[in-house]
């Protein structure tokens, strides 16, 4: 995430909860400020009477609460992430295994019974051609 997404995302959630806790501040009282936080504590102080401490300490909490839910939240996509990553990794590398294997077993079947194998390659090769042939026997009907 951008570091321009993360303040915006940060300021959304400071406004949401201040307009949540002062009912007197509005949706346009906080856009006034333009994302500047010494006049929104002006802003709440003029409109609610309540001493400059209290609403920086306020702001403060829900600021710290925000970081710390967006880093809580990176982290677990970045792990997500690796592990998926992971688990991609070990499932190409069973196919990858497993391909060596079947490729490996045919080359000594072929080498051990090489007449068999010539029949059954000659066999695959006449279905193969039947299906083929008759596929294309009913297309250009």
């Amino acid at each position: 995430m951008a570091i321009k997404d993360e303040v915006q995302g940060t300021w959304n959630h400071l406004a949401g909860a201040v307009k949540t806790k002062y009912s007197q501040i509005t949706g346009d009282d906080v856009a006034g400020v333009e994302g500047n936080i010494q006049q929104l504590v002006g802003m709440i102080q003029k409109k609610t009477g309540k001493a400059r401490d209290e609403i920086e300490e306020f702001l403060r909490t829900i600021s710290d609460n925000t970081t710390s839910t967006v880093g809580r939240i990176s982290e677990a996509a970045s792990d997500l992430a690796c592990r998926a990553g992971e688990t991609i990794r070990e499932g190409y590398d069973y196919a990858r295994d497993a391909s060596r294997d079947g490729i490996k077993a045919a080359s000594q079947t072929v080498q051990h019974r090489p007449g068999e194998s010539m029949l059954l390659a000659m066999g695959v090769g006449v279905v193969a051609g039947l299906i083929l042939g008759s596929t294309l026997g009913k297309t250009k009907n």
